[in-house]
């Protein structure tokens, strides 16, 4: 309150200095107000207290996926443990709104002279929690497909399914966490009219996923200058993307002209566009040389691994922040981390059940089948590119009133200490008007664009 007390104060000594004051509220409003960006999850997920379990889902991850490359039993059997780990996990982000479990599933108290037998021991308590849960489901399980043949074959098959899902899932948490971003800030909800720009908008756009084109066709063909016919694959899926692009513009055109009449809706478009296409352009670029090519191992499991690890970010991001913003206990801070984890088992499992089901149908599908999954997520991106333009446009038609409400809710202390003070100028006519109107001045044009 002493902070609002001065800036108060010292708002009756200059007309200037009102502003300034008039903009305090606003500064508190950023502070008090529950965000949880990627930064707050990024440092969740690398906090040394959880990390124990990044390393338990990257160990058994490859031990599952080792055993799902076996007999058909071992293959159930591996999927059974993705699916135990995954429902096991989720079980444990819900647990954590108790303290005993919130404190049990963290490393705390390491030793400084015996760091890593202290780590080691801890780590075996933090992961108590999840494999207890994770064992009672895989034993549930077991019990479930005795005598029951058909369990045997479903079970690694609906897990394989997932794989379709989760390519959708990509291009929804990839549009949520993106736009989520990008339409904080006052500049993307200016409602000011001007003229629609709709062809800068997509100049910029089909610039971006061009050039991207263009440096991964020149990286994956010795910079255009290997055999003829190497070069005119990657000028080919130069011309694709660009056509891609030309395509969804001319669709979706309507939006775009009504989207970019106002300034914010402009700049919007234009960001989203660019961030948006890019990630589609690498989309398919994948899938184009998974389908041209023949991609080494290697590169392709690096390839889904990062995949995985952005699906999932994004993922646990846009469901943590909207739930952390409304102050709902289900995805928090704090069980952000095993969420992502329970969402990282399945998306292993399913990449481990398709890898499975490709080669049981002959070598090599497996590329194919990561073709189609990307394909999938960009085509998902392509088709909410509109819905999200549209979206944003009805934010700036109906802004969050938050800031209004804390405004309001910050006044009455303030006339509060204008009783305290006791001085003159507060007790003068123009002050208590000045009081009256701050929300008027907090709101007209003039100051929001002084703000800017």
């Amino acid at each position: 309150m002493a902070g609002i007390d001065e800036g108060y104060v010292s708002g009756h000594e200059s007309s200037e200095s009102e502003h300034t004051s008039s903009d305090d509220p606003l500064e508190i409003d950023n502070i008090e107000e529950p965000k949880f960006g990627l930064r707050e999850l990024l440092a969740t997920l690398m906090d040394l207290k959880t990390l124990p379990h990044i390393l338990l889902l990257l160990i058994l991850s490859i031990i599952l996926y080792a055993l799902a490359q076996g007999p058909d039993s071992a293959n159930l059997y591996s999927a059974i443990g993705f699916i135990s780990l995954s429902f096991g996990y989720s079980l444990t982000a819900i647990s954590t709104r108790w303290d005993f479990a919130h404190r049990l599933v963290r490393v705390e108290g390491l030793a400084s002279d015996s760091w890593f037998k202290s780590m080691l021991f801890n780590s075996l308590k933090a992961w108590s929690l999840p494999l207890l849960l994770s064992t009672i489901i895989c034993f549930g399980l077991l019990q479930l497909i005795k005598g029951d043949d058909n369990w045997k074959t479903w079970i690694p098959l609906s897990l394989a399914s997932l794989f379709l899902l989760w390519s959708i899932g990509q291009g929804l948490s990839f549009k949520s966490g993106t736009a989520s971003w990008l339409s904080n800030g006052k500049k993307v909800l200016d409602d000011t009219s001007r003229e629609s720009n709709v062809i800068g908008i997509s100049a910029w756009q089909i610039l971006a996923v061009a050039t991207v084109a263009v440096l991964i066709g020149y990286a994956y063909s010795s910079g255009f200058q290997g055999e003829t016919n190497e070069k005119l694959k990657w000028i080919g899926f130069i011309i694709l993307a660009i056509t891609v692009q030309v395509a969804m513009i001319y669709w979706i055109k309507d939006t775009l002209i009504d989207v970019s009449a106002t300034k914010g809706g402009a700049r919007f478009a234009a960001r989203w566009g660019m961030i948006s296409q890019i990630f589609v352009t690498w989309h398919l670029a994948s899938a184009w040389r998974r389908l041209i090519d023949e991609p080494s191992a290697f590169t392709m499991v690096i390839e889904e691994f990062t995949l995985m690890v952005i699906t999932v970010l994004l993922a646990i991001w846009s469901l943590a922040s909207r739930d952390v913003n409304r102050g709902g206990k289900l995805f928090t801070s704090e069980n952000a981390l095993f969420w992502g984890l329970a969402f990282g088992f399945g998306y292993a499992g399913s990449i481990a059940m398709i890898t499975n089901l490709s080669d049981s149908l002959g070598g090599g599908n497996i590329a194919t089948t990561m073709a189609i999954g990307h394909l999938v997520t960009a085509l998902t991106i392509i088709m909410i590119h509109s819905k999200t333009l549209r979206s944003h446009k009805i934010r700036i038609l109906n802004p969050p009133q938050v800031m209004t409400q804390k405004v309001d809710n910050i006044e009455t202390p303030i006339t509060e200490v204008t009783e305290v003070e006791e001085e003159p100028e507060v007790d003068e006519p123009e002050t208590q008007e000045q009081v009256i109107d701050l929300d008027d001045l907090e709101l007209s044009d003039d100051v929001v664009e002084l703000m800017d």
